[in-house]
Order: structure tokens, then sequence, then C-alpha cells
């Protein structure tokens, strides 16, 4: 693919714009200038090699009036007409809602959608210029590529009661379940798979265990016939405590009909169950990744009680075709055809609270909006108790413990998006032809040990010589880039806040960490050259501290996963329950069980309770 002499940059701004704020939003009054964009503009590397690359028609410097099409025949209506916010003379204006959300993520959008289908006139508020959250597509790299910002691997699909209920589907989402999952590739070129068809995993694990991967059978069977009933009890109910869940655990009998699940895991941590059960390294470093990669890190004591279950659904990964913000537009489409109200630009600066109660909020730019009957926050505990409320509504013992008691993850994420002229060739092929086709590889882990190194620096604050797991999800997604090109995904693990300069010196170090992890995917699949590598871009852990700033410290779980910080105590004992001291306000974000991930479980929880107190029919089926 040739070079392009003198070929120029586009404007910074555009380069990270997301695909709907190249439309022209309608509204009922005349069109205002926009507002600057917030999140830090990406940062284009001056020696990066040029590809005569088309701009994907329709999507780059095009704007509809009435709907945005996409490939492939898609479009999105315009959004309901955004409420007023200065009347004349600048003085500011009121609208009142039976239901005011905070955050237009994926759970305050599943909250919404709900509660506008039980018949509340709803209005969702958004800091930024689109709805989502970490449900974030960019074309941070050129025009046509279409990178996953943030949320890239969906693994509750088929499992999420809202998928069904708000018929996301019937919205347009379509996903796409990688016949080649994951995989492990090692420094003697071979290489592990991880199948949707669990007898081919099973066969591949064969390989370097015939013993492991009897044992793995047993316990993908064992787990995945308790998935649906655990998850339902787990994930998608209002938690019970630990000694509750324990007290069922027992009276069910599931020490004496398991092999694998006990409630003495609790006291376990993943490597020790690993130890446990498997002898081969290889297949425990697989399958301690596949932990990691769901935040439930393998040296933590307790996490092993649900590891058997993340085994349980080691296939069930799925890709949304188009990006992951389609779903979001589904959410959102969902919420607007029963009546709901999205808008966007809406800073939350202060919740209005009068007499004890939630009564709605003003915005930043001075703009009240009441709430007849619930305010529901979906951003961290931190912004909604230190920010939107004073201590003397919520109790200097309450604001206390949030400044200083609420867990976060000890490690972040560090990811490159790369626009690419070639899919990588992997030198384990010659093992296994089929990792080439895996959708998500990890790059040279080959012991739980040296996962125990690698957090023991991270938690010191310092770098890792890099071995990022990486994704290409155009193996399984035609529409993410310009026909002939590709688009790839490199996600390291790391620090916050490194030790030398606090979390301020990933501005200076990420591009060059970057290519760090570009060089360790080379040594795997050394076809990426740099002819290969159309442009890349970084997203630092304080990148996405910026970006969702409720992802406090760049926690994309918004909250440690540990034991101390499961069901009830999430995030606080006090707030385990989605409700809160102030009558009326709940809290419905990742902050709250079960957790982050695109698991829809937070907003779809504190349903059920806003339900009890409101009285509102349970029109959806219960798990």
């Amino acid at each position: 693919m040739p070079v392009v002499p003198g070929a120029r940059r586009r404007p910074r701004r555009e380069a990270r714009l997301p695909l709907h704020r190249r439309r022209q939003r309608v509204r009922r009054h005349r069109s205002r200038p926009r507002r600057p964009d917030r999140d830090r503009p990406a940062r284009l590397d001056q020696g990066a090699r040029r590809h005569a690359v088309p701009a994907a028609p329709g999507r780059v410097g095009q704007r509809a009036s009435r709907c945005l099409h996409l490939r492939g025949g898609h479009h999105l209506a315009p959004r309901p007409t955004a409420v007023r916010r200065r009347g004349r003379g600048g003085r500011a204006m009121t609208r009142t809602y039976d239901a005011v959300i905070i955050g237009a993520g994926h759970n305050g959008l599943t909250l919404g959608a709900y509660l506008a289908r039980s018949g509340l006139d709803v209005v969702v508020l958004e800091r930024r210029h689109e709805e989502g959250g970490g449900l974030c597509t960019e074309e941070v790299t050129r025009p046509g590529f279409l990178h996953n910002i943030h949320a890239n691997y969906h693994t509750f699909v088929g499992m999420a009661p809202p998928v069904t209920d708000l018929d996301v589907r019937g919205h347009g989402i379509e996903y796409v379940r990688p016949e080649v999952q994951m995989a492990s590739v090692f420094d003697d070129d071979t290489a592990l798979c991880i199948y949707e068809d669990i007898d081919r995993t099973v066969e591949a694990m064969a390989e370097f265990s015939a013993q492991d991967a009897a044992t793995f059978k047993r316990l993908y069977d064992e787990a995945h016939g308790f998935v649906d009933l655990l998850l339902g009890t787990l994930m998608y109910q209002p938690p019970l405590s630990v000694k509750e869940l324990t007290k069922a655990l027992s009276t069910f009998g599931v020490d004496k009909r398991s092999e694998f699940l006990s409630v003495k895991l609790r006291r376990e941590t993943i490597n020790q169950f690993l130890d446990a059960h498997f002898t081969n390294p290889r297949i425990k470093a697989h399958l301690a990744f596949h932990g990691a990669v769901c935040s439930y890190t393998n040296d933590v004591m307790g996490l092993a009680i649900g590891f058997p279950l993340l085994v349980g659904k080691i296939n069930n990964w799925h890709l949304c075709i188009g990006g992951s913000h389609r779903l979001a537009h589904a959410l959102w489409r969902d919420l607007a055809q029963h009546g709901g109200v999205m808008i966007s630009d809406a800073e939350v600066d202060r919740i209005l609270v009068d007499g004890g109660r939630a009564v709605g909020v003003r915005l930043a730019d001075g703009t009240e909006i009441e709430a007849r009957k619930l305010v529901a926050s979906t951003v961290s505990a931190e912004q909604t108790f230190l920010e939107f409320l004073d201590s003397s509504v919520v109790g200097e013992e309450l604001t206390h413990k949030v400044k200083t008691e609420i867990q976060h993850k000890d490690w972040s994420l560090f990811s490159v998006h790369l626009a690419m002229a070639a899919l990588p060739q992997y030198r384990a092929a010659s093992f296994n032809p089929d990792v080439d086709r895996a959708w998500v590889v990890n790059l040279g882990i080959d012991s739980t040990g040296r996962f125990d190194e690698d957090w023991a620096r991270i938690r010191a604050g310092e770098l890792v010589d890099p071995h990022p797991n990486a994704a290409v999800n155009s193996l399984y997604d035609p529409t993410d880039a310009p026909e002939g090109f590709y688009t790839g995904l490199l996600r390291q693990f790391a620090p916050f806040a490194l030790a030398d300069g606090g979390e301020g010196t990933w501005d200076g170090i990420g591009r060059s960490y970057g290519h760090r992890c570009i060089e360790a995917w080379r040594r795997y699949a050394p076809n990426l050259t740099d002819d290969a590598l159309v442009e890349w871009e970084v997203f630092t852990p304080l990148d996405i501290a910026r970006k969702l700033p409720n992802m406090v410290k760049g926690d994309w779980m918004m909250g440690e996963i540990s034991l101390a910080n499961m069901l009830d105590q999430r995030p606080l004992p006090e707030l385990g329950q989605y409700r809160t001291p102030v009558d009326g306000l709940y809290m419905a974000g990742s902050t709250q069980h079960p957790h982050g991930f695109i698991t829809f479980g937070p907003g779809y929880n504190a349903l059920q309770v806003i339900a009890d107190d409101l009285d509102i029919d349970k029109w959806w089926a219960q798990v």
C-alpha cells in the first residue's frame, strides 16, 4: 500500500469525533454553535506512515439533517428535541419529569427505558455530547476505522434480561459470537485456542495436557449448569449479603453436589484454585488471563468463589457489529420510542434536596430540572456524594466514608488502537492455524507466576514489560474498517498513578509505551511491520479518567473486585441496596452491585428497588 506524499493531517478535534457528532442536530429553535469537545484531543504521531486509505462514503465530512446513515443500510432517527436551557433575557427555565436520571451510560439508558415503558415521564441527562458512557466507538485513527475506545467484549449477551425485555436486537443490534473466541501464544511458537465449540477447546487443551483437558471439561460442564441459576441470583437481583449467600449455597448443598463449586472458595485465590485442579502451567496461565480480563485478579483472596462461573461462560464472548456504541443507540431508541428524553451536554452541578428528599437537579448552566418521583445517579459515588450533595444533607460520616473507604482497582488499562493494512500472522499458526482467526490473543504469558510478578510491579506504580492482549475485531466485523483494511486493539494492564511522577506522567510517555506494546505484538506476529500499520493512537489510564470521570483513577470497573467489595458491601454497606440516605435518590451505576462491564445489572437491579418503592407494576419477566 503506497504512502501518500505530503498527506495532510485531519484537525485533531475532528479525529476524535464520534459518528453522530458529525450530523446536524434538529432543534425547535435556531441552532447554536457547537460546544468545544471536552475530551482530550488525540495526539498524532509526527512520524506516522501514511497510506492511501479511502474515507468510507457518508461517514466523514458529510452530515444529514434528518438521520445518520450507516454502512449496511442502517440509519438512526433524529434525537428527540432537547429542552431549551434559557428563556428570554437568559433566565434559566425549569422542566419537570417523574424520573431524572444522571448519566446516559448503558445503566442509565436501561433504567430510563424500563421506567418509560412503565409509563413514567423520564429524562436522562448526559454531561458529554453523546450517550453510551463506556460504549464508545470513535474514529480515532483514520476516517472509516471504527475503534471501541472502552467496552469491546460483551460477555453477558444471552444472559442479561434487558437484552430481551428492551428488544435491543429489534432496534438494529447484531452480535456475533466469534468461532475462535481467544487464544494464548507462547515463546516456543505454540498456541492454546478457546473456541465457541467447547469440545474443540478440550481438544486444544489436550495438546498440552490430557488430564487438564478432562478436568476443564468437567469444570465447564458443572459451572455452565449452574450459570443460569447463580447468575440470576447473583447478578440480576438486589444483592444478598455474603452471609446470606453462603447460607443459601450451604442449604442447596453445593459442596455435596459439586466437584468444583464450594463456599470454602471464599478463602482462596484463583491461583490456589488453579493449582488444586490443574497441572499444566500454560493452561493455568490462560485461565488466569481469562479471569484478569474480567477483572478477577488471580492473586486476590476470595475471588476463587466466582471463578468457576467465569469458566462457565468462557465461550460466551460477543462482538457488537458496527461498534459497541450501537448498543447505546439501541437503548436510546427504546427510551425515545416510549416517550423518554435524553439531553446531551447537560452537566449536573447539584442534586436539589428539599426536606430530606431529592426533588431534582441543577445543571452547570443554571437550568433546574424537577423530579416528581425520583432522581437516580449512575455516575460514581464520589461524584454523587462529594460533588452533587453537601455533607449537611448526607451526613459527615457517610461523606467521610465515601472519601476514604470506597475501594478502587489497583490497576487500569493502557490501550493502543490501530488502523492496519494487514491481519496478524502468528508464528504459532504453524502449531495451530486457528490462532490467526482468534478474536483476542494473549501474548506470551506462560505461567501464573508471570502474572504475579506483573501485579506486584503494577501495584508499585511501575510499567511492566508489555505483553498485551491483542484483539482484531475486523476478523468478525467487516463493517469496522474500509475494504482491505482492519482495526486492531492492544490492551495492557498498567497502573493509574506511576511511581515516578504520578498519573500526569502518562501524557509524556504514552506514545513510547504504545511503541513497546506494538513491538511485543510483532514478536509473535512479525508481519506487522511499519508498512502494515496505517496509523495508531494510545488511550492511557489517565485518558479513561478524563473521558469518563465516573471511572475514578481509571477504574474501568468503577470499584475493586474483591470479596470485601461485593454484593451488599458495594460500594459501601450504607449504599449497597441502591437506596441512599436521601429519600427519592437512588444509585444505579456500576459503582453498585454487581460491577462494571456491560452487564446491565446495576440499572436493572436498581429498577427492582425503585419499582418496589413506587409500587410500579413489574411487567418484565422476573429472573
